[in-house]
């Protein structure tokens, strides 16, 4: 067809078109080149607006026109790249496979016109300093590092601890910028000006647009590296090396300039082309990513053996051709001054701490698996470790204490807290001579940081922290009926090292996130951890892994219910064996009872507060009644004054 049938189809009148399109950044930037190329070989023949998922791709571009989805006379098309099923063998790159699509869909013959996607800038956006600029003082030369990806793809990622030799090679001549889309994995590297999660999509522009070059997987910004007009004006592509392994063939990623590093055609897997495989491990999240066939045949050292042949080495030479070939510079020493105070700047990014998502969740419990510290050696030393976050638990925590040794339980008791100032110290003064040592929780933490330590967290930060090694954990007013030492002796503890006890409930919600650990939820009731008993040499790995679980609450604790089922799922992973009391928790008369291996009563467990039960309670005859109680808390009452109960000692 001609370009003059092609006029004639449309009966003389300007067509008008919406494409749309739900794919990632790096796609979005293959339909700019087809909008940009459209108008170019079919000048004021077309009116085309878009519906992306990247509308900030789009600013300043000139092709686009504003169109009404209700428009009848406007045709609304679903972007589609069928070329990419025959990406091994046809002689074509990326950047043809949405014009293939339109030719065919419209009965044109678009050609590609320029070797890239299609970004625009205003020319305000251009007289902007970038980012680098206000954080070093000055303009300073840079490049960008992405040293991760998104957790769709994980094939693409390439080692850490190769991007961070890269970087340490080049430290004092070049200046990394370090990006990282939100929710992403991006390990964080040491001497770059660090931007993870602090730019949107329209500020990453920006910042290519700025940089010398570009240093990343394939992945949007090699993408972006070529799309965007360099700063200089010039033709010339902007550097970039692109560590891409064998998941796709060359021909169909690589730009003009770019040094890509290919592996195809050296592996097996990879020998008539890319492999185009998706993960390297399930993720558990629910994604068919995770389906044998679209997993990685090959994997050294958690890396696919294609980007595992690809050296640090490799990635300095390629780097370092540019500036041995003159189109670039090393930085002068005023700018490697100014590159360090930008360092320093960005040195307490917090994208680490923000809160997990699905399908990052597995492999970064799995990274913080492989450096779980080693065990303490095994001792005999015994103790109890009472968990009263707050002020407002002190009671409880005091009937629990003075049961204990009306019971005649001897052993040595820490009372965990969180902060608490003069109300804990003068409590601490208080409970010194019933052998308990008072533990602000916050105190610790300043030695040994947790990311999230609340009321919840405490109990697994407080197990590991303890100084005891053998330790019966008890939550603030849950009362023992009998002397629990025995517990130490029984037979479950001494084969296993670990004690749990039924809950009421089962969470609806937990089975996504045992599937997300790679493991089949068992059956039965969940943990209920108002009372556990420990061995931390023998259960130390797990007990760290709940511990991990509890840092990442906001992540974990929606699907789990709270704190209890991490210890489970923690023991699970490891299959680390424990004792289970099968006797269910017994409710009765505003309190329920946990039990022994016998299914004797052995905790009390108040579901209301000690003030407000009746003077006549007492369940059981071991158990303290509500006048017990309310006798106990006027003693402690006794010893308080002040608007906060400040104990007088």
């Amino acid at each position: 067809m001609t370009l003059g049938t092609a006029r004639q189809s449309g009966g003389g009148r300007v067509k008008k078109l919406i494409l749309r399109s739900n794919l990632s950044p790096g796609d979005i930037l293959m339909v700019t080149a087809v909008v940009r190329d459209l108008h170019r070989c079919y000048p004021g023949q077309f009116k085309i607006g878009v519906r992306t998922t990247c509308a900030e791709l789009w600013e300043a571009n000139p092709y686009l026109s504003t169109l009404s989805d209700d428009d009848p006379s406007v045709e609304t098309i679903e972007c589609e790249s069928p070329l990419i099923n025959r990406s091994n063998s046809a002689p074509y790159h990326y950047i043809h496979a949405y014009i293939e699509f339109l030719n065919e869909r419209l009965g044109v013959r678009v050609r590609p016109t320029a070797f890239r996607g299609d970004i625009h800038l205003s020319t305000l956006e251009k007289s902007w300093y970038s980012q680098v600029h206000e954080l070093t003082g000055e303009v300073t030369p840079y490049w960008i590092i992405a040293a991760g990806g998104k957790h769709d793809v994980t094939i693409k990622w390439w080692s850490a601890e190769r991007y961070q030799k890269v970087v340490d090679h080049f430290r004092g001549k070049i200046l990394f910028v370090q990006i990282g889309g939100q929710g992403n994995y991006h390990p964080k590297l040491r001497g770059v000006i660090d931007l993870r999660g602090k730019t949107t999509l329209r500020e990453l522009v920006r910042l290519i647009y700025h940089s010398e070059g570009v240093l990343c997987p394939v992945t949007g910004p090699m993408h972006l590296a070529a799309a965007t007009p360099p700063k200089d004006g010039s033709l010339a592509p902007r550097p970039c090396v692109v560590i891409a392994g064998g998941r796709e063939a060359a021909h169909w990623e690589a730009y003009s300039g770019h040094q890509f590093i290919s592996t195809t055609g050296t592996l097996s897997c990879c020998l008539a082309g890319g492999c185009w495989k998706g993960r390297t491990v399930p993720l558990g999240d629910g994604d068919d990513r995770d389906k044998p066939g679209n997993l990685c045949l090959d994997v050294v050292g958690g890396l696919p053996r294609c980007m595992d042949m690809i050296s640090a080495g490799e990635v300095i030479r390629r780097i370092g051709r540019y500036f041995e070939g003159g189109a670039l510079k090393y930085l002068t020493p005023r700018q490697n001054r100014a590159a360090r105070r930008g360092v320093g700047k960005t040195r307490n990014n917090d994208y680490d701490n923000a809160p997990l998502t699905l399908p990052q969740a597995r492999l970064t419990c799995e990274r913080f698996i492989q450096n779980i510290p080693g065990r303490p050696p095994a001792t005999d030393n015994r103790g109890i470790v009472i968990c009263a976050a707050n002020a407002s638990e002190r009671d409880g925590a005091w009937l629990t204490i003075k049961s204990l040794r009306r019971l005649g339980c001897s052993l040595p008791i820490e009372l965990w807290h969180l902060g608490g100032g003069t109300d804990y110290r003068g409590f601490g003064s208080l409970v010194t001579p019933l052998g308990v040592e008072c533990v602000d929780a916050e105190s610790v933490a300043k030695k040994a940081p947790s990311r999230q330590l609340g009321d919840r967290e405490l109990k697994a930060y407080a197990l590991v922290h303890s100084r005891f090694q053998q330790i019966l954990l008890l939550q603030a007013g849950n009362v023992p009926v009998e002397n629990p030492e025995s517990l130490f002796a029984s037979p479950q503890y001494r084969e296993t090292g670990a004690i749990f006890w039924p809950h009421f409930r089962r969470s609806s919600k937990a089975r996504v996130i045992w599937r997300s650990c790679g493991l089949l939820r068992p059956s039965g009731p969940e943990f209920e951890t108002g009372q556990l008993v420990v061995d931390k040499a023998r259960a130390w790995d797990a007990l760290n892994l709940a511990l991990w679980f509890n840092q990442q609450s906001d992540f974990y604790f929606p699907f789990l219910g709270g704190e209890h089922e991490t210890f489970r799922l923690a023991f699970h992973r490891f299959q680390q064996s424990y004792g289970f009391v099968e006797c269910p928790p017994e409710r009765l008369d505003g309190a329920f009872y946990q039990h022994d291996f016998s299914g004797r009563r052995l905790f009390q467990n108040r579901c209301e507060r000690p003030s407000s039960l009746p003077p006549e309670f007492q369940p059981v005859p071991a158990a303290l009644r509500g006048d017990e109680s309310r006798g106990l808390l006027r003693e402690l009452r006794a010893k308080s004054h002040g608007p906060r109960g400040a104990l007088r000692v």
